[in-house]
């Protein structure tokens, strides 16, 4: 049994051992240092400031550099939580390799097309589709409302199908068959009910789309997937619909007619003077945009809305608008008009595709040409309430 001298002993022993008191002694203050003598020297301790080194550091060198006693040097390795290293994280911040960045070559892309356009191509079948295209609608506008209603909805049929099919090529799996009716069915029952009825044919389309992936119809992901769905719905038929709920005002048909010519004007103005003296890109969005073309449509919008006025097209003839409603409804559509345009542009991009569609010669699909009317609409139907 050792005694407290023994215990004295001890520390004083291991004390000449290490260069410091026992630890029952008291505190001396002093700040712990490498003894002057020892053998191995303060090389040995300044070689490890700087942290580990890694095995795959390309400066790390030897890994007993500098006289370390480390046997070995950890190496990193990349961990995943919760799933398959080689499977995709869906909610990874990580920008997608298969997605194309934004950089000079989309600007170089869309002065290539301009030239292209400016050199003729399929201008003629452009304006020939065109004036087919505002023919029919306005054969539909003189015969009656009830033939206005089913174009609306015979176009806005169409656009769905693109809408949904695009999807679906670039590995989305929306209801495509869901989309489609409730795109139709905003129309028919905002004809029959009202602007009320847009809020109802929402509320059921989102009940049946749940229903449609609780039940497994729709597969996996219903969150991405039901989202698309929503958006087709919302952007096409909701935004269409308002084209029938000008069509209800008393001077319905004059105001759709009117919608329908300040849109074709801001697409006619932007293409015409974006092609012969478009220079500046717009937007890495749509390459082909410029900012002289998107000048020249703002012109060509404001311009059409003051012929609307003085050929006394619809309810611009001064009762119940006159000058100053139709201005200022041209003015508010020169804005709202580029946003549609651009709000496609950007579903297109974002989708890695060109057109929507092909039903169109020179113009691509039914969805491309009534990009910016769906926004002209809405925009159209609200300055009416607000004006009258």
């Amino acid at each position: 049994m050792n005694t407290s001298d023994d215990r004295d002993n001890e520390g004083s022993n291991s004390g000449d051992h290490h260069g410091l008191p026992h630890w029952t002694e008291q505190g001396t203050g002093e700040v712990p240092r490498v003894p002057a003598d020892s053998s191995e020297g303060i090389d040995t301790w300044t070689s490890l400031s700087s942290g580990p080194k890694w095995a795959d550091d390309p400066d790390s060198g030897d890994a007993n550099e500098g006289g370390s006693n480390l046997q070995a040097t950890p190496k990193r390795v990349d961990l995943t939580i919760g799933g398959d290293p080689s499977s995709e994280d869906f909610f990874s911040y990580e920008q997608s390799k298969s997605l194309p960045e934004v950089t000079d070559s989309i600007i170089a892309e869309g002065k290539k097309t301009r030239r292209g356009a400016r050199g003729g191509g399929d201008l003629l079948t452009r304006i020939a589709t065109g004036v087919v295209l505002g023919g029919v609608a306005i054969l539909c506008l003189a015969i009656s409302k009830l033939l206005t209603l089913l174009l609306i909805a015979v176009v806005l049929l169409a656009a769905s199908a693109e809408f949904f099919g695009s999807l679906r090529k670039v590995g989305y799996q929306p209801a495509t068959l869901l989309g489609m009716v409730s795109v139709v069915a905003l129309p028919l029952s905002v004809y029959w009910r009202g602007e009320g009825a847009i809020g109802l044919v929402l509320f059921l389309s989102l009940v049946a789309g749940i229903l449609w992936y609780l039940l497994g119809i729709g597969g996996a992901r219903p969150v991405p997937n039901l989202a698309v769905v929503i958006l087709g719905i919302v952007y096409i038929g909701v935004l269409g619909s308002f084209g029938v709920l000008l069509l209800d005002h008393s001077e319905g048909r004059g105001l759709l007619l009117a919608a329908i010519l300040l849109a074709a004007g801001y697409d006619i103005g932007g293409y015409f003077i974006g092609r012969a003296l478009g220079r500046s890109p717009l937007t890495e969005v749509s390459p082909n945009k410029t900012i002289e073309g998107l000048i020249g449509g703002a012109i060509s919008t404001v311009g059409v809305s003051v012929l609307i006025s003085l050929f006394n097209v619809g309810p611009f003839d001064g009762n119940p608008f006159g000058f100053s409603d139709a201005l200022i409804v041209g003015i508010v559509v020169a804005f709202i008009a580029p946003i549609g345009d651009l709000a496609e542009s950007l579903i297109k991009r974002d989708l890695r595709i060109k057109d929507m569609g092909s039903i169109l010669p020179g113009h691509g699909g039914v969805l491309d040409r009534c990009d910016a009317l769906l926004f002209v609409l809405p925009s159209v139907y609200f300055m009416v309430r607000v004006l009258a």
